[in-house]
């Protein structure tokens, strides 16, 4: 009975992390520095990305899904500026790793499949470190403008909260096993 609730804890654990990578869509990826954020503040309703309706208040600290939307229009509206256009493409396509990962690692955890679950957290882990560097890589934080937002920690944070959690829940069943 003990050994059931261990692997329930870590079962546990795996969910709420999940649950956590959601909320962390929401939350800031980038966050304003100090004077920029005093700029931004003056303004709050002016357009900051017209096309994607972003105004001043939602650029002080852009989420992922924030970043997303701006990936996707500028993947078709880079005109002919194939850098912006592959840059864009790159951003879209690992938020949508990292969406399609946290879901299908929930659904694979909670059908006790941990072979699946550590590969899609993997790709949790891989996805998200790889928007770390490319954001970095660009400047785009830091910088004048922006800082790191409690999302950039969050991801690859949560991702190895969720391997070591199957891992663990891999070895005691083993043990239980033999």
């Amino acid at each position: 009975m003990e050994n059931e609730k261990n692997f329930n804890i870590f079962k546990i654990i795996i969910i709420v992390a999940c649950v956590v990578l959601f909320i962390g869509l929401f939350l800031p990826y980038q966050a304003s520095t100090e004077e920029y954020k005093e700029y931004l503040q003056e303004n709050p309703d002016a357009i900051n990305i017209e096309e994607i309706d972003l105004t001043n208040k939602d650029a002080i600290n852009i989420s992922t899904i924030e970043n997303f939307k701006v990936y996707s229009y500028a993947m078709s509206n880079s005109e002919g500026n194939s850098w912006l256009s592959g840059e864009a493409t790159i951003n879209f396509i690992l938020i949508i790793v990292l969406i399609l990962s946290t879901i299908l690692t929930l659904i694979f955890t909670v059908f006790n499949k941990k072979v699946l679950s550590i590969i899609f957290s993997i790709l949790i882990l891989g996805s998200s470190l790889l928007m770390n560097y490319d954001i970095v890589d660009r400047g785009a934080i830091p910088s004048s403008q922006y800082t790191y937002g409690i999302s950039f920690y969050l991801y690859p944070i949560m991702a190895i909260v969720i391997l070591v959690s199957i891992i663990i829940l891999i070895v005691k069943n083993k043990k239980k096993n033999k």
